[in-house]
């Protein structure tokens, strides 16, 4: 309990008491200023509560049970040098009862009880033949011992509102997690983790939006591996699937963090080129062609497969569907004339 490290929230409360210890010293000292002239209990809690900040400071993880202990030492002190007509001074002892419940501890709460209870015990002895100061004393006992059961449910309730704000951040924390789950979900394509044919419609069509008020270069790819039924039919769908998957990743791992690309659908693929000229990004296509089909794949004897592609550089005004169809067109060309290049309209 005492070595693990406080919560931010611990820390504030270490720091309230602290301040709420210097006040009782500042009020303490107004109070031997205008009736006593002794400063020993004043310079005697000072150097209580200094000790108590350096071990905020460098400390910090025995904070908690310092404070509790210190607020023994200030209690006793102001007790055992106020005078013996202030009838009021044993409800001092309630201070580290106090301090208890601030930190939710019952065994805080417990030996600070026990200690008080000790101390009114060894007055209500002391006090015989005083019927006044004796049934004094009994009262005083009997505040400790409802503080003390006050203490106990207070505790209580306070941590079963602790569990209670835990468990609803918890819910909320999972709940948030859930949501980026489905919102991953429902933009990733699972099989090759590039975003997917919704995903792209929707980015595209924004920068195409966007292209009106603020004009940037913008490149539209389309790639398709070439002969992929062969694949399947000769090594198996989950062959086919690893194929895939090695095809998105030598897509992502050429192009730059400003572009964008998508499974558009079986085994097809969609790369937005953006933030660069078009012969830089004709020079990144080529290197994903090239890098594709010098990708021996093990599971398919050490093959590889090629992709075909088609671009087009975005000019003008052009809608979604016009730019789409162009690279579309150049895709079909490209396999038309021998697949395994780029071809550019």
């Amino acid at each position: 309990m005492f070595n693990s490290l406080p919560t931010p929230r611990q820390l504030n409360w270490n720091r309230v008491l602290l301040n709420a210890f210097w006040i009782m010293l500042l009020v303490h000292l107004l109070n031997q200023m205008f009736n006593s002239h002794n400063l020993l209990p004043d310079l005697l809690i000072l150097g209580v509560i200094l000790l108590l900040e350096c071990i905020y400071k460098w400390k910090t993880v025995h904070s908690e049970i310092s404070i509790t202990i210190g607020s023994y030492f200030i209690s006793s002190l102001i007790i055992s040098f106020l005078s013996e007509n202030i009838h009021v001074k044993p409800f001092f002892l309630l201070l580290p009862l106090l301090v208890s419940m601030i930190y939710l501890e019952t065994a805080y709460l417990l030996l600070s009880s026990i200690a008080a209870l000790l101390y009114t015990a060894v007055v209500f002895v002391r006090t015989i033949g005083n019927d006044d100061m004796r049934i004094e004393m009994f009262l005083t006992m009997s505040i400790i011992v409802a503080t003390l059961l006050t203490g106990l449910a207070v505790i209580r309730r306070g941590r079963d509102l602790i569990r209670s704000l835990e468990s609803s951040e918890k819910s909320e924390q999972d709940l948030r997690i859930q949501n980026i789950i489905m919102d991953r979900l429902s933009k990733i394509d699972p099989l090759t983790d590039l975003y997917n044919h919704k995903t792209f419609h929707e980015y595209f069509g924004w920068l195409i939006e966007h292209q009106e008020s603020n004009p940037f270069p913008m490149q539209l790819a389309i790639l398709d591996i070439d002969n992929f039924k062969k694949v399947n039919d000769t090594y198996g769908h989950s062959v086919g699937d690893i194929a895939l998957k090695q095809v998105a990743a030598t897509i992502l791992k050429h192009i730059g963090a400003d572009d964008f690309a998508a499974r558009y659908g079986g085994e097809e693929f969609v790369v937005i080129l953006t933030a660069k000229p078009f012969e830089a990004a004709h020079e990144v296509m080529e290197r994903v062609r090239t890098g594709i089909a010098g990708l021996p794949i093990a599971e398919m004897e050490g093959k590889s497969v090629t992709v075909s592609i088609g671009m087009h550089d975005f000019q003008g005004s052009r809608s979604k569907s016009l730019v789409f169809q162009k690279a579309d067109d150049a895709l079909y060309e490209a396999k038309k004339t021998g697949k395994n290049r780029i071809v550019i309209l």
